[in-house]
């Protein structure tokens, strides 16, 4: 475990950082794993939420992000609720099983995501986050997986908070290209952009690709964390 913390302290970026993790999850047990990196006071699974999952079907991934899916996933809330680390079924055991939770829950088992736990993830300045890790089906993960990947996760949303809090640097948008920067750290998806800023879904995707190269990022939620470092951003 030292070897992921020697890793995880000296990550100079969120992709080191999640490639850490990912070496973290398999040697624990985990086949998946999300981290919810949450604006200041927001809900887990509100759309301004940057969600990065590895290990997750593309279509599931697509269904969590589609319409209000994501907004009804009751767990994330439940287990900073509960602020300790706690399976998904007991989270599920908390929560009124409304119609639409009931759907939840049933998109879950119809992908294969029944057995996890979700860890709850302070930091500095009210700069939360969730994190989750889900094990194959028929593995009941043992205490020791539990609590390595707790410390581990813990310890990587600490690196994300320190990554964010540094100074100012000297990265320039065009007015487009800040439109569209704020709209993706809003949670907002390609099409959506597009539709809300009158351009094609194409051209998005060209503003999209200048923000990764000037940001230095390969992802939606590098992209975020490294504009709200350069203070480009608020959330």
């Amino acid at each position: 475990m030292e070897a992921f913390f020697t890793e995880i302290a000296e990550s100079p970026d969120v992709g080191s950082l999640w490639d850490s993790l990912k070496k973290a999850a398999a040697t624990y047990g985990a086949d998946k794993f999300s981290y919810h990196f949450t604006p200041v006071f927001a809900s887990q699974v509100s759309r301004e939420t940057q969600v990065m999952a590895e290990g997750f079907s593309l279509a599931w991934l697509d269904l969590y992000e589609s319409a209000d899916f994501r907004s009804v996933d009751p767990i994330p809330d439940v287990v900073m609720k509960a602020g300790h680390t706690i399976s998904w079924d007991e989270a599920l055991e908390r929560v009124e099983h409304s119609p639409e939770v009931k759907a939840f829950v049933s998109a879950m088992q119809e992908y294969g995501i029944v057995n996890g736990f979700g860890v709850p993830l302070y930091g500095p300045d009210d700069r939360d986050a969730y994190g989750a890790f889900g094990f194959p089906e028929g593995h009941v993960p043992e205490v020791e997986q539990i609590v390595a990947l707790t410390i581990i996760a813990r310890a990587a949303h600490d690196r994300v908070c320190q990554l964010v809090n540094v100074e100012q640097g000297e990265i320039a948008f065009s007015r487009r290209e800040a439109e569209v920067l704020e709209l993706i750290a809003q949670g907002k998806s390609n099409p959506v952009i597009a539709q809300v800023l009158g351009i094609s879904p194409d051209t998005v995707s060209t503003y999209v690709r200048r923000i990764y190269a000037k940001l230095g990022a390969s992802d939606r939620v590098g992209a975020v964390i490294k504009a709200l470092k350069l203070k480009l951003i608020a959330l």
